[in-house]
């Protein structure tokens, strides 16, 4: 049973990274999309054998407003962090930075309207199959581990790499298994999503006043801080949850 699972978990990735090597080489910019899009279906229906009716079972979960707050304070923690350790990445290589560029009224709709589609398959796939399938039978900690690495090796061939999207991947995952509410997790993303591509050209206006070790050290402190607190806050209301 395990080797099958790791086996299909493997060969829904393979199918995956093939789909994401193709469109990387192309350059018209909605093409490359549309051929990830129906990358990530391919990969998704393959792990339910082309069976809607095969989704992983789960327990019911109802949209909790108390989640809200803490999964606001990750969403913010994991912006600061993962911006600034690419920063520091940059500054340790002496690298010229490049950052995200203002964008027109137009693109910015067609960014918003890609950015839900693609959350939404993307947390279909990685946490209401991949995680829920792996917590079924193998519990918590390798349905978040597991699910995380494979989120981050799914955008290999991006922009984002590997590293902050593991580290993504991991916040996510967790907010899915605490809560097992697919929605939770969609709204995490699709947030994160819309403030790395709207927050950051405003900060990269004024990088200069960011770009020293001592500021990128501090901004790094305070986005690891928002995380941990997240943990915190996640474990005290799960724990007031069972205790009733």
């Amino acid at each position: 049973m395990t080797k099958n699972l790791y086996l299909n978990l493997f060969l829904s990735l393979l199918v995956l990274l093939l789909g994401f090597k193709f469109s990387y080489g192309l350059t018209d910019y909605w093409t490359i999309r549309i051929i990830k899009i129906l990358s990530i279906i391919i990969a998704a229906l393959f792990l339910i054998k082309f069976n809607p009716s095969s989704l992983p079972k789960k327990e019911n979960q109802n949209f909790k407003l108390q989640y809200i707050f803490p999964i606001t304070v990750g969403i913010i923690g994991l912006f600061v962090f993962n911006h600034f350790v690419l920063l520091l990445g940059y500054k340790l290589m002496d690298w010229e930075w490049i950052g995200e560029v203002n964008r027109t009224k137009s693109e910015s709709i067609l960014l918003v309207v890609f950015i839900i589609v693609w959350a939404l398959l993307e947390e279909l796939y990685c946490r209401r199959i991949i995680a829920q399938k792996i917590y079924n039978s193998k519990g918590f900690s390798k349905a978040l581990w597991i699910s995380a690495l494979i989120f981050g090796l799914a955008h290999t061939f991006s922009d984002s790499g590997f590293l902050t999207t593991f580290i993504g991947g991991l916040i996510i995952g967790y907010v899915y298994l605490r809560t097992l509410n697919i929605w939770l997790s969609i709204f995490t993303h699709i947030t994160y999503n819309v403030i790395y591509f709207f927050v950051s050209p405003i900060i990269e206006i004024k990088i200069g006043l960011f770009n020293s070790y001592q500021a990128i050290t501090m901004f790094l402190g305070f986005g690891i801080l928002l995380l941990w607190s997240m943990f915190l806050i996640f474990k005290k209301q799960t724990e007031l949850k069972t205790s009733r």
